[in-house]
């Protein structure tokens, strides 16, 4: 099997493209007025002081109520009212007088648009936004350079493929080498005679060699 896994890359191009597809998609603000509805029931519990705390204050400093409309109060907890922090002039009891008497006293839009669009335009989420698809970008780089090197070692530590050319035969190699030699001989400049079967001893250059007398030549010494 290769080394690295392809999948980690299909997920981090999954993660980019996530990125991109949420940047302006309405169903991302959507899940987000939900999440804060489903948190309103915690508001003035003993344990969520802080989340009574930001509700007050966003309420306050956007001049809304509720996440859609200041109803969600009353749909979402056993609140009889809103909080006083949706009247446009707050005072103990405000919210429960406005309830009674004049509704105008309550903010009539929701925080959760105005919330999601304050933050959706702050220059920090923006930087934010940009640094999180830089870093997406930067981890699918990161992964192809890395698969790139993986697989150059992988394929550099294999073993070689043997040679399909079969050894030399030793015998063969030793025939060659006594043969060489004597097919030399047969082929110097000074030999007239055939080489097969015959040894001829060649003698120095300039230096008179002595043949042997023929069988006739003995025959008529002896005859004379």
């Amino acid at each position: 099997m290769a080394p690295g896994n392809p999948s980690l890359l299909v997920i981090f191009c999954v993660e980019l493209a996530s990125a991109v597809w949420t940047y302006d998609e309405p169903s991302v603000q959507r899940s987000d007025m939900i999440s804060l509805k489903s948190r309103m029931p915690n508001y003035g519990l003993q344990h969520y002081q802080w989340l009574t705390h930001t509700w007050n204050s966003f309420q306050t400093e956007f001049e809304c109520c509720g996440v859609i409309y200041f109803t969600d109060w009353l749909e979402m907890t056993e609140m009889e009212w809103p909080p006083d922090s949706c009247c446009s002039n707050q005072y103990p009891g405000c919210a429960r007088h406005a309830h009674y008497h004049d509704l105008s006293d309550l903010h009539q839009e929701g925080c959760g648009p105005k919330i999601y669009g304050f933050i959706r335009g702050t220059k920090q989420l923006q930087a934010l936004r940009f640094l999180g698809v830089s870093i997406g970008v930067a981890q699918i780089l990161a992964m192809a350079l890395t698969l790139t090197l993986l697989w150059a070692l992988y394929y550099g530590r294999q073993a070689p493929e043997p040679d399909s050319t079969p050894p030399p035969d030793a015998s063969a190699q030793l025939a060659m080498t006594h043969t060489a030699p004597a097919a030399a001989g047969c082929n110097h400049n000074h030999t007239k005679k055939s080489c097969s079967g015959t040894h001829v001893a060649m003698a120095p250059s300039g230096t008179h060699v002595a043949m042997a007398p023929s069988g006739l030549q003995i025959e008529m010494e002896r005859l004379s």
